[in-house]
Parts: structure tokens; C-alpha cells; sequence
């Protein structure tokens, strides 16, 4: 199997092999192979089936912990929502924690008087749990690598996988089916205040300047949150705006980590990478350009804590002599708290105008 040494890396530190090749013969016993379900009784790796899941074929297993410590490595690497949003572990499909919206108030009193009463202003953020998943298809000589090789792949993959698609519900949901309903911060903040346009004509990532749009943007944000806040940006973003307007006003450090990763810096505040941002040249007008806020103040992700149910299968694709990789987690994203059209939220995002 050739390595891409560039992505980031599911296993790390010490053990790390020794992890990723009992993750791989935790795959290869589910794919059939007897001397590998050898090797996981022998060492008290569980081949747990999941509640109310049957057959292999037809149903799932409960992922080995190193396998979802793994994954969750992977997506908080490189996922740019999982980074900044509030994580909350469940046992259960549906969920409901307290909200603030208020808070106690502080009056002056004169000695004797009474002291006028507040009270903690609480509501509820009801969460359910939603389905994601992933059916891939692999020839079936990738099932004879060495196991540790098999378990950096695929678990790589999935931690991959999961993080992209985590980062385009949370910033592009719209709600719709689609997005199994979950709407996103760039539809949350449509027509409130802390939706800042930039100045007239800036519409590419070309034309935004550090005189008006990047500090607009920053204001555009709670006061409160700015402790914590981060830019949320694509790759073009970060060449085009940040890179561009840091090469004559300075403000951005950046370094490469251990593991190929980017540790960048701008005005401050920590810059995080998605993909699934715009990441175009092109016009982007009316459309979200740039995130920047406290994702922790107005975004949640709900996860239930046994994360990972993985399937695998030889008998549908026996003709190709192919095998099926299933994998599945449940979780739910809310964007929760984004202000109102007086009232900046967590988050701002800029918008790019005509």
C-alpha cells in the first residue's frame, strides 16, 4: 500500500503502530479472515455486535476503542467545525440541555434597601441524533497488507470522511432533507447582525481588504466571544485574504506541525482549515466568504459515545472479488445561539456584495 505521508496520520505517538495493527486485524476478522479473528480473541479485542444489529452483511459491529480514539483524532484534526463547537457526548437518540439566555444582574443597593432579584435565564436545546454513513468499495488485495498498514488506511479514510461531511452540514446546511435538517451557520446568520457585508465590489477573495471588511467582520462579533474566537477559512481564503494581506501589513504566523498540519495565526487568532468553506476564485456574491468568531458559544455537536458501528462485506461485490467497507455514526449539529438582527451572535460571517 503506498502511504500518503502528506495527510495527517490516524495513529500517532507511542504505540502507534502496535494500535493501528490491531485496528487492522480487527478488519480483517470482520472481512472473514480466521487468523486474524484469532489474533483479536487471543488479545481481548471484542467483536461487539451493536444493538439490534444481525448479520455481518446486514448489520454492524461496535468499533474497538484505539479504532474510534483513532477516527476522532482524524476528524478533530482536520475537521475545522469539530475544532471550535461545543462537544457533548449521549447515550441516547435524543438529547435536552439547558440553554443561557440570560443571566443574573448587578445593581448598586444603599445600606438597608433591599436588593432588587434576578434570576438565571434558562431554555432548551433538544437534539436528535442523525445517521451519517459510508459505503466504500475496495479491491480485495487490500485486505492481504499488513494489518497496521490496513488500519492507518482505513481509518484515516473514515476519520476523512466524517470530518467533511461535519463541516459542510455545520456551515452549509440549509435545512432541507438534504441536510437531514440541520441548518448551518451561513443560513443561521442570513439577515442578522452579525451577517457583515463587505464593501461595495468585494465579492472575490481578491478584493477584500484590511481597511474596512476584516475589522467589520471581527465587530461583527459578541464582545464576550471574542476570547476563544478563530477565522474559519478555505484554502483559497487563506491564500487570497489572509496570506495577501498579511504580505503587506504583516499580522499572520504560521508553522508546519509534526504531522504535515498548518498551525496559522492571524490578528491573533488561530486560523482553522475546511474545505467545504468557499473555496472558489470566482464571484461570491450574496454568499458567505469568511467565518470568524467562538464556535464553542454558538455551536454544539452531540455524539453518541460509542461512535463508530462498522460493517464489512464480501458477498455483494463477490463477482469483482471486491469487499464492502460500511461504516456509520450518529450525531446531531446545532447552531444554536447566532444573535438576532439587533444583536450580534458568536459567529460573523462576510458576505460578499455587488
Amino acid at each position: 500500500m503506498l502511504n500518503n505521508r502528506s495527510r495527517v496520520r490516524a495513529f500517532t505517538g507511542p504505540g502507534a503502530e502496535e494500535r493501528a495493527e490491531k485496528v487492522g486485524h480487527y478488519l480483517k476478522a470482520l472481512a472473514g479472515n480466521d487468523a486474524s479473528r484469532k489474533f483479536c480473541v487471543d488479545r481481548g479485542i471484542g467483536l461487539t455486535r451493536a444493538t439490534n444489529e444481525s448479520g455481518n452483511t446486514a448489520g454492524g459491529f461496535l468499533a474497538p476503542q484505539d479504532f474510534d480514539a483513532a477516527i476522532i483524532s482524524v476528524r478533530e484534526t482536520v475537521g475545522a467545525f469539530r475544532q471550535g463547537a461545543e462537544i457533548r457526548p449521549t447515550r441516547s437518540d435524543g438529547q435536552v440541555r439547558p440553554r443561557r439566555i440570560g443571566g443574573l444582574t448587578a445593581n448598586f443597593v444603599p445600606e438597608g434597601a433591599i436588593i432588587p432579584e434576578s434570576s438565571f435565564q434558562l431554555d432548551a436545546i433538544e437534539s436528535a441524533q442523525k445517521k451519517f454513513a459510508i459505503l466504500g468499495r475496495s479491491s480485495s488485495e487490500l485486505f492481504e497488507d499488513s494489518a497496521s498498514d490496513l488500519g492507518e488506511f482505513l481509518t484515516s479514510e473514515i476519520g476523512y470522511a466524517f470530518a467533511g461531511k461535519e463541516d459542510d452540514v455545520a456551515f452549509n446546511g440549509d435545512g432541507t432533507s438534504a441536510y437531514v435538517g440541520i441548518s448551518g451557520l451561513a443560513t443561521k446568520l442570513i439577515g442578522l447582525k452579525s451577517s457583515v457585508a463587505a464593501a461595495s465590489g468585494h465579492n472575490t477573495f481578491l478584493t477584500i481588504d484590511a481597511a474596512a471588511d476584516i475589522p467589520n467582520l471581527m465587530a461583527g462579533v459578541l464582545a464576550a466571544a471574542l476570547p476563544g474566537s478563530a477565522w474559519y477559512a478555505s484554502a483559497t481564503a487563506y491564500a487570497q485574504t489572509i496570506c495577501r494581506l498579511a504580505a503587506v501589513s504583516g499580522g499572520l504566523t504560521a508553522t508546519m506541525r509534526p504531522d504535515g498540519t498548518i498551525a496559522a495565526n492571524y490578528l491573533g487568532f488561530p486560523v482553522r482549515f475546511s474545505g467545504k468553506l468557499p473555496d472558489v476564485s470566482t464571484s461570491l456574491t450574496g454568499k458567505a466568504m469568511l467565518f470568524f468568531g467562538n464556535l464553542s458559544m454558538s455551536s454544539v455537536l452531540v455524539e453518541r459515545q460509542q461512535q463508530t458501528i462498522i460493517a464489512i462485506s464480501r458477498d455483494r461485490a463477490l463477482d469483482t472479488d471486491q469487499i464492502l467497507v460500511r461504516g456509520v455514526q450518529r450525531c446531531d449539529i446545532i447552531n444554536h445561539t447566532v444573535g438576532d438582527a439587533s444583536t450580534r451572535g458568536p459567529m460573523a460571517m462576510l458576505v460578499g456584495t455587488t
